[in-house]
């Protein structure tokens, strides 16, 4: 750690491209939603352009960079939101990302979106999986110019998108429309042909430059209790699939569903529409469980019930089926290594739930049954998981691996982070040169009060717009196909659009300028964006890690003191920028880009 007494600017450069790691920490610590992304995606860029009616704009950005904006715009885990900097204490709710991602898609026209492949490489790629892994890896290398195969054991792609999320959560039109945009690039998707059987993993080794391995995670986690072969008790993966592809619509009248993550609450909300009494139950408590922001209120209001702190411990049997499932209550321990409190069982509290259909949302894990038996040393460990681990590279070479094969069960969002990852480095690895780098791309700065000068266009009075609730359908009008959430309309996407910080813009004092006549703090609409400071504090790398406030009577020295825009305070209002009477605050739009080793 080392401090800095005089003049020095947030980025290491006044404009352009660097990958100094002063630049991309300022990126990481000032667009959290970004850096929460797990594919990277511009949401700072693509919020802007919704919020100045710009939707195709919108899509295209999100198109580009997390390959599914409409299905995503629904069903997307939303680590953006937890991070955003309107939700932070005292700001608010954080803006609604997930809901006008769906309105950039929504109002962006409807027509394909045909994103241009590079020149083609001479180099062939197989894909084993059309999940949105699959579908992820083969789309990011067939614009770097591959010629790319998917293959499919179902009948359809799309993996998890059609077998295990229902359509009243995404309907199907949407799914067919953005796995066309990646046949249209150049993919060639096979269906119907099941690696292990109809082709072995070692031919397509030997018959493609690179095989990535995109297979999922397909293998249950079954309770491992009393009475666990029993009929009446199935996997939610496999009801999800008979009720979304095969048309399965029959159900007990009593349903308990144990778990309590996304395809818990996707079965249960499932079997409401098939005519149950529904009731899941959790081991841990509410607050521990992963689910959609309002997704447990959506379920309670269909009719659904929900007990917590309840651990399963046996199967309830009558004449070889299923009745129902003993449990026992629990409290929270400890917290475990995801940092969740462990359920702990309480002594002498039994709880026996009648059921005609059990369905355990316990998890599932990946299949490697179909790789080759002579394989399978040195690549898949004793547990069925690959030996490589969450890495994208395996013992082959010239094998690799996306998604949740090697991640295990995630979500969405992470499973196409992965993969935009694995792509980039088989790609590196297909031409012999090093994988791409972040860097930071810094536009020329600007301000208002000149000739051509203009604004964020965000003003103080948008800090104050309260998060738009989705709208939804009357639960009465609720079925297995129609769409639950409708989705914003063009004036509320712009709304809520609006109330993004734009935290991809840089508000910085030009020091030397500065006069300090204090007219920016006197505008400042919330205490702390911008300091009195005595010095910057920097690590070993340059990365600015804070700042010394002003001391009296310690540091109160004109020749070191200075104004310095705390960013994660700013609200990229332009009040002070505004103020200021010799145009010594400029605005400077700072974005994540990649490029090619020593371009």
């Amino acid at each position: 750690m080392r401090y800095d007494l005089k003049s020095a600017t947030a980025l290491s450069i006044t404009e352009g491209e660097s990958a100094a790691p002063q630049d991309l920490h300022w990126l990481e610590q000032n667009i959290p939603c970004q850096a929460a992304c797990p594919a990277g995606t511009d949401i700072p860029g693509y919020l802007e352009a919704i919020y100045h009616g710009k939707f195709a704009e919108a899509y295209e950005i999100n198109l580009r960079d997390n390959v599914f904006p409409a299905i995503l715009g629904r069903v997307c885990s939303r680590p953006c939101e937890a991070a955003c900097r309107h939700g932070w204490e005292g700001n608010g709710e954080p803006v609604a990302i997930c809901f006008s991602k769906r309105s950039a898609a929504d109002f962006s026209g409807g027509a394909p979106v045909v994103l241009k492949p590079a020149a083609a490489t001479g180099k062939k790629v197989t894909v084993i999986g059309a999940g949105v892994a699959g579908l992820a890896v083969a789309r990011e290398l067939a614009l770097a110019g591959h010629a790319v195969t998917v293959l499919e054991k179902h009948k359809s792609p799309g993996g998890m998108l059609n077998q295990g999320i229902p359509a009243f959560r995404l309907p199907r039109e949407l799914i067919d429309r953005e796995i066309q945009q990646v046949i249209a690039i150049g993919v060639s998707i096979r269906c119907g042909i099941e690696v292990g059987s109809d082709v072995t993993l070692r031919q397509l080794c030997e018959e493609s430059d690179a095989v990535i391995m995109a297979a999922g995670t397909l293998r249950p986690n079954v309770l491992d209790l009393p009475g666990k072969d029993l009929a009446g008790i199935e996997h939610g993966l496999s009801f999800l699939l008979q009720v979304n592809e095969q048309g399965r619509r029959d159900i007990g009248k009593r349903v308990v569903v144990i778990g309590g993550g996304y395809t818990a609450m996707d079965c249960a909300r499932t079997a409401l529409r098939l005519g149950a009494q529904v009731g899941v139950v959790y081991r841990r408590a509410r607050e521990d469980m992963v689910v959609l922001p309002g997704e447990l209120e959506e379920l309670i209001e269909e009719g659904g019930h929900l007990e917590t702190n309840c651990s399963p411990v046996a199967f309830l049997e009558k004449d070889g089926r299923a009745i129902g499932v003993r449990f026992v209550r629990t409290r929270q321990g400890e917290a475990g290594p995801d940092r969740r409190r462990l359920p702990v069982e309480i002594p002498d509290s039994r709880l026996d739930i009648g059921a005609d259909t059990v369905i355990l949302a316990t998890g599932q894990f990946p299949d490697a049954g179909w790789v080759d038996v002579t394989m399978k040393p040195g690549l898949i460990a004793r547990d069925g998981w690959l030996a490589s681990g969450k890495s994208h590279e395996t013992s082959l070479p010239n094998l690799f691996v996306a998604g949740d094969f090697a991640l295990g069960a995630t979500t969405l969002i992470q499973a196409i982070g992965h993969a935009r990852e694995c792509a980039r480095k088989v790609d590196a690895w297909l031409a012999g040169t090093a994988p791409v780098r972040r860097i930071a791309r810094a536009a020329p700065a600007f301000m208002s009060k000149v000739t051509g000068g203009r604004t964020t266009g965000r003003s103080a009075a948008m800090n104050l717009i309260p998060i738009h609730p989705i709208p939804v359908i009357p639960v009465a009008k609720r079925s297995l196909h129609a769409e639950v959430e409708t989705g914003f309309a063009r004036p509320q996407a712009k709304e809520e659009a609006s109330r993004c910080y734009l935290c991809h813009y840089k508000f910085e004092i030009v020091d030397p300028k500065c006069v300090l006549c204090d007219e920016c703090l006197k505008v400042r609409p919330v205490e702390g964006c911008i300091v009195e400071i005595a010095a910057l504090v920097r690590d070993d790398e340059g990365r600015i890690t804070g700042y010394e406030k002003v001391a009296p009577g310690v540091t109160d020295s004109l020749y070191y003191n200075r104004l310095w825009i705390d960013q994660s305070q700013c609200i990229r209002c332009g009040q002070c920028e505004a103020a200021c009477p010799v145009n010594a605050i400029t605005i400077q739009k700072v974005s994540l880009d990649t490029e090619s080793v020593g371009a």
